[in-house]
This record gives C-alpha cells, sequence and structure tokens, in this order.
C-alpha cells in the first residue's frame, strides 16, 4: 500500500473495500474486511436467492463440495456455531459417521474425527451469505457486472471499478474503493483487465488434462438411517476405471459424482451413467442406492485446464488490489480443495491486515500474494501430483512438479504398506479397520489439508519404504529411480519436493495422529 494508505490503516479501519464476486471466497473475505474497513461493498453479477438454491453464476454448484476439515476450523473461527447453525437447516452430520473407501490398494473404513457437516453448495453459501449480510458494516450490490478497472494518473494504484447494470448496458458507474479484491472465481477476468492497462503478465501453471464430471442426485427414503459418511470407489488410471464417490447432503438427497481425467468424460445420459456405475472398483455405491430414486438425469461439468497465476511475481503490481479464490488458482475439483484453500488464503488476508495494520510497510500487496502463493501451495501440488497420474493429462508452465514418477512410486509403496497393516484390538485380536494405522491416517491429514506434506514424504519413512519393497516379489522400481544419484534419501526428497515454507500449521492433536 501507498504510505497514506497504511497510516489510515495504523490509525484505524480504511475507509472503503470492495470485493468483486459473493461465492464462497468473497463472503469469507468480506467477512475478513469487516474487521479492517468502514464500508465493504460485495458485487455480484447475480440476484441473490431468498433460499438455498442454485444461481447462475455458480455453475459448479449442482456437484458435490466437500468441507475439508481444515477449512471448517478457520470458518468456525470467522463464524462461530456455524457448523451448528447448518446441522439445524438440515445438514447430514458426518461425525463418527463411516467413510467407505475403495482404492488400487485395498480398502478401508475410517470414521469422521470431529464434529462436521455433509451439504450442498447452495446450502453452504446461503449460510455464509445470510452472516455476512448481518455485517453492519457489509452491503451487497447485486445484478452489477465489473467490467474494468479504474486506474490512478500516475497509474501505479487501482483506484476502483467500473459497474453496469446486467441487461442495461446503458447504466454504468464508478465506485472508489481503497482495496479492490477480485473474488470472481474462475471466469475472473482480471488478467485482460490488467493487460488492458498495460501490465505484462507473469507465466501461469497449468494442469491441462480435460477432467469432466457428471453428477446425479437421488431421493433416499426417510426410514434409511444410515451411519456412513462418504462412499468413495478411486479409478485407476491403469485400467481407465472412473472415480465415483457417494455423500449423503440437506433433506435425505444423495449426490453422486463420477470423475474423469484425460478427455474420458463420464457420461449425461441415465441409462449410460447408471450401466457405467456397475464398472466402480467397488459395489458399495450400487449397494447404497438400491432403495434411492433418482432425482432428474446426471448433469456434466468439464474443466480443460486447472490454472494457477503468479501476481506475486510483478514486480510493477499495482497498490489497491489484491485476487483470492479461483480467480488466483482453481483445482481439480474433485478433491474438494477450492472452499478449504479459500478460507486459508482468507486467513492469510487477515494476518497481513493485522500486521499492516500494527507496522505499516510498502508494498502490502504484494507481500500478501506472496504469503497467499505459499499457504497454498500444498494443495496445488498434492491435486497436480494426483492429476498427473492419469493418461492425457500434463503440466505446462511455471514450477512443474519435480520426480513425479519417483513421488507416484512412493505414494503407491505407502498406501500399500498402509492399507495392509491396520491396527489389531488389544482387546479381541481382530483387525479394525476403522482405525488405520497413523501411516493411512497422516496420509489421510495430508489430503484434507489439515498437515504438509513433508508429514507423509520424509527420509525415515522413505527408507521404510524402501525396506519394505527390497522384501517384496514386486520390481523394485523405487531402488532404480534412486540408485543412480548417490544422495541420502533426504536430499533426493529435497530436490524433489517444493519447500511448502509456510505451509499451514495443525492442531498439535491432528499432527500426532
Amino acid at each position: 500500500m501507498k504510505m497514506n494508505n497504511d497510516l489510515t490503516l495504523a490509525q484505524g479501519k480504511g475507509t472503503q473495500a470492495l470485493v468483486i464476486g459473493g461465492g464462497i471466497a468473497g463472503l469469507l473475505t468480506a467477512r475478513v474486511l469487516s474487521d479492517y474497513y468502514e464500508q465493504i461493498l460485495v458485487v455480484d453479477r447475480d440476484v441473490f436467492p431468498e433460499q438455498p438454491q442454485l444461481r447462475a453464476g455458480t455453475p459448479q454448484a449442482f456437484h458435490s463440495h466437500r468441507m475439508l476439515p481444515s477449512g471448517n476450523m478457520i470458518r468456525e473461527r470467522l463464524f462461530p456455531d456455524y457448523i451448528d447453525a447448518l446441522l439445524a437447516e438440515g445438514a447430514y452430520p458426518t461425525q463418527n459417521k463411516e467413510g467407505h473407501i475403495t482404492t488400487p490398494h485395498g480398502s478401508l473404513v475410517m470414521r469422521q474425527p470431529g464434529k462436521g457437516v455433509s451439504c450442498s453448495r447452495a446450502l453452504l453459501e446461503w449460510n455464509l451469505r445470510r452472516r455476512v449480510h448481518a455485517l453492519p458494516n457489509v452491503r451487497f450490490l447485486p445484478s452489477q457486472e465489473v467490467i474494468g478497472l479504474e486506474i490512478s494518473p500516475d497509474r501505479d494504484r487501482i483506484t476502483g471499478v467500473s459497474l453496469r447494470e446486467r441487461g442495461h448496458l446503458e447504466r454504468q458507474t464508478t465506485i472508489t474503493a481503497d482495496l479492490v479484491i477480485d473474488a470472481s472465481g474462475r471466469s475472473s477476468k482480471l488478467p485482460s483487465w490488467l493487460q488492458e492497462l498495460g501490465y505484462t503478465l507473469p507465466e501461469t501453471g497449468e494442469v491441462r488434462g480435460d477432467l469432466g464430471y457428471s453428477t446425479r442426485h437421488y431421493q433416499a427414503p426417510p426410514h434409511s438411517a444410515r451411519n456412513w459418511g462418504v462412499i468413495m470407489a478411486e479409478g485407476s488410471p491403469s485400467t481407465g476405471t472412473l472415480t465415483a464417490a457417494l455423500s449423503p447432503k440437506e433433506n435425505n438427497i444423495l449426490h453422486l459424482l463420477v470423475w474423469g481425467a484425460g478427455g474420458h468424460y463420464p457420461p449425461t445420459d441415465a441409462d449410460h451413467f447408471e450401466e457405467g456405475l456397475k464398472h466402480l472398483s467397488s459395489p458399495d455405491i450400487v449397494n447404497a442406492l438400491q432403495e434411492a430414486e433418482p432425482l432428474g438425469p446426471p448433469r456434466g461439468y468439464r474443466i480443460p485446464a486447472c490454472i494457477r497465476q503468479h501476481y506475486e511475481q510483478m514486480e510493477d503490481w499495482p497498490t489497491g488490489l489484491l485476487v483470492v479464490g479461483d480467480a488466483l488458482c482453481h483445482f481439480d475439483p474433485v478433491y474438494g480443495q477450492g472452499m478449504t484453500v479459500a478460507a486459508i488464503e482468507a486467513e492469510t488476508l487477515a494476518t497481513c491486515l493485522r500486521e499492516q495494520q500494527s507496522h505499516p510497510q510498502p508494498h502490502f500487496e504484494r507481500r500478501t500474494l506472496q504469503r497467499m502463493q505459499e499457504a497454498t501451495h500444498p494443495a496445488w501440488w498434492l491435486s497436480a501430483i494426483a492429476d498427473l497420474r492419469w493418461s492425457g493429462v500434463t503440466y505446462v508452465g511455471q514450477e512443474p512438479p519435480q520426480g513425479v514418477e519417483l513421488v507416484h512410486r512412493y505414494l503407491d509403496l505407502y498406501l500399500d504398506y498402509a492399507t495392509e497393516h491396520p491396527l489389531e484390538l488389544a482387546s479381541n485380536g481382530k483387525r479394525d479397520l476403522s482405525s488405520p494405522q497413523p501411516a493411512y491416517a497422516k496420509y489421510f491429514l495430508m489430503n484434507v489439508l489439515v498437515v504438509p506434506p513433508p508429514v507423509v514424504f520424509n527420509a525415515t519413512t522413505f527408507a521404510l519404504l524402501l525396506e519394505a519393497e527390497a522384501s517384496s516379489e514386486e520390481p523394485h522400481r523405487s531402488h532404480e529411480l534412486t540408485q543412480d544419484s548417490h544422495l541420502p534419501l533426504a536430499e533426493i526428497l529435497a530436490e524433489v519436493l517444493p519447500s511448502f515454507s509456510l505451509a499451514f500449521e495443525a492442531p498439535a492433536a491432528l499432527a500426532a495422529a
């Protein structure tokens, strides 16, 4: 920020901030800004529904959304008791429910630790929007389309935005703001706006793979009391089997999402969709749907590429401008990271604003963007590594993952070991798959963004996995991939893994699981 704006924050609150987009990322951002600005304007192209309903601006909302534990913890801090509110509105409770997971490495049953819920994107967004709307210094401007950025005469500061009312091209206006934050999602026009203003953009990082989804909703009968959470049948890149996940939502509705990569799109025709379920890696999903009735046909959703912007590398990044959520980096939605990453970015923004208020420094926006990138990098790396297993998926641009083949082999050995070594119950000597041994628990916590990847990827574990591979009858591919380097295991991992220098910290109890 320029010094006069730094002093304003240091003395109290800024005057006005403007958020482009009223989705999950925009709502979380507005909540954070409400502590630091006298007034916050949330601008969106849609007219917001008065009840939990799908809206045109979120075409992905029909598909199943997943709230990861780390995202829930942040949302609870921003909106105390928000989970209780969702439960009161009919969301499905997930605490202690059994999650059935079938992978190419075997099957597991895991219980959901801690209080949590499963609900539709529409219900979640409606709940958060009501809470943000109740804040006295937040105002929503619906049915307004941002058509460009306003810039200062010296062209180094964004001073506001140009708007027009949807459906009325002649009704244009300008709104000034101390800080503009783009939270408009995958459809963000920010790259074009910056180029129109004369800025040169850094190269992006892209996972290109023609990802495709088909989702169908089912009505479960009221009498079907369920004690399970998500049922997942993970696909196999070697056989081309599709991945599917069935999850209960509010009002006894089940969401079934089927996913494919590399142009292998799941069918959207109802008959072919149902026939394809018979070829999943597990019959659990078909069995769970026996008494459920479809609520309409499946709907498809396709993503040609997942894109990560690198605005933090722009030395001439204008003051008064930030970007969050899918407008900054959008992921393969099948891993359920998007809403949690938006929460991580919102919490990072809060930390940066608090520091700026106490000790004003120049280049606030660039430093904030850098810290957001560092905090969310584990999610991007995990998602890219997982997608690169599939034929037809490639990585183009900045910061491609290193040692992909070795990482894939590492994970295969890790999951083989974790799945085949469940804990023994001391009381009866039987294997209890609902309490997987620590190796799988750490893998699970890594993928739900509670612990950083080095908890799973480390030299001690690497040595254990190499020893297990050496004693097996399988080809010793990991040995072949490491023996030529003549480096200690820790140095091999240091070459392969990103630094994760600002990876989020987990609560001690979860990190030790």
